[in-house]
């Protein structure tokens, strides 16, 4: 019996063995043989699935934060659009004073956009929603101001329980902390400006976020893109700095949630809100190209099978341990063949 149990301890060992070099393998400048090239400029790869936005600029009040805001809008739409290449039909604009191609932040024309957005996206799309603007009330009630009638939280959930992709939603505006308990859900990366119903007032935390993506500070682990835990680190920082250079207290503190239990943490902080949205981020992966066919071919399935990685371990705290290291092991041996072949073929 012990060499039985010996056997089988020497057997795990060994597919543990095996599967931390598959990964190595695999990650491991398999992107790029002599005849594959990878830069800024190439395509991005065929995703798993599509990436949508909706950016919203509620009622500013005045017209300092009413220029403001749209600043911020036209920033963030910018960044969306030109960097990120995010298709024109999937780019949603509610604005407070509509511009081409936009649309007024009212209630009806947020709920139009939700519904259509709830009977067209697939489980394997991404739907980044951001608030910019003014925000109130307390728990089920808080309310980002529209043009109008305001929504809730609890409408805002009840609006997007039907959309059936992965969800990130970043509520940049005062008294934005009651969104984080009333729209986290498995699949979803909820960031508020805020962590506590005392702070109320105006936000800096939307201009150190949209800047992230663009910083190449931001970038905390050198792999040239920006995701939504680096980015909601760095607006952390920015905002920090601000209030030390201001001399003046604090009035916010962000958070952020992706474990779904809507109590999140903020970037000082440690724990398991963070992990999903790590992996997460707006634009799409760059891919290696080939003048190769048979190459192009195989590069395209090493991005898909990456790109099935990363989904896997945004799934990972919703998935019993057996299942995760059974579809994990059979990814990444996969992902090391075929980057093997990319090697072999492209004579690197």
């Amino acid at each position: 019996m012990a060499a039985l149990i010996e056997q089988r301890s020497d057997a795990r060992s060994r597919m543990r063995t095996c599967v931390r070099l598959a990964w190595a393998a695999a990650m491991t400048g398999v992107m790029l043989g002599s005849g594959a090239r990878a830069d800024a400029q190439t395509p991005p790869a065929p995703a798993a699935g599509e990436r949508f936005a909706l950016v919203v600029q509620g009622v500013s009040g005045d017209e300092t934060y009413a220029t403001r805001h749209r600043q911020w809008l036209d920033a963030m739409v910018t960044v969306l659009r030109d960097r990120f290449k995010y298709d024109a039909a999937h780019l949603i604009v509610l604005a407070e004073k509509p511009g081409a191609n936009e649309q007024r932040a009212t209630a009806e024309a947020t709920r139009a956009v939700l519904t259509k957005l709830a009977a067209t996206l697939k489980p394997a799309d991404q739907l980044f929603i951001m608030f910019i603007g003014h925000g109130g009330g307390e728990g089920a009630e808080a309310k980002f101001n529209l043009v109008g009638p305001d929504l809730s939280a609890v409408e805002w959930n009840a609006l997007l329980k039907p959309v059936r992709s992965r969800i990130v939603l970043a509520d940049t505006t005062s008294a934005s902390f009651p969104y984080l308990a009333g729209l986290a859900g498995p699949g979803r990366v909820i960031i508020t400006a805020t962590n506590s119903f005392a702070q109320r007032f105006h936000t800096e935390f939307p201009a150190g976020f949209i800047q992230a993506f663009t910083a190449e500070a931001a970038d905390a682990d050198k792999n040239a893109r920006i995701s939504l835990l680096e980015a909601f680190t760095y607006a952390s920082r920015l905002v920090a700095q601000h209030y030390e250079q201001a001399g003046t207290m604090a009035t916010e503190k962000a958070l952020i949630d992706d474990t779904g239990d809507g109590v999140g943490r903020d970037a000082a902080a440690t724990g398991a809100d963070g992990t999903v949205a790590g992996l997460t981020y707006l634009d799409a992966p760059p891919m290696a190209t080939s003048s190769n066919p048979e190459v192009q071919q195989l590069l395209q399935r090493q991005q898909a099978l990456t790109e099935q990685v990363d989904d896997l371990r945004r799934r990972k705290p919703a998935m019993p341990k057996a299942e995760f290291d059974r579809e994990f092991e059979r990814l990444i041996i996969e992902l090391a063949v075929v980057s093997r072949d990319v090697r072999r073929r492209s004579g690197a």
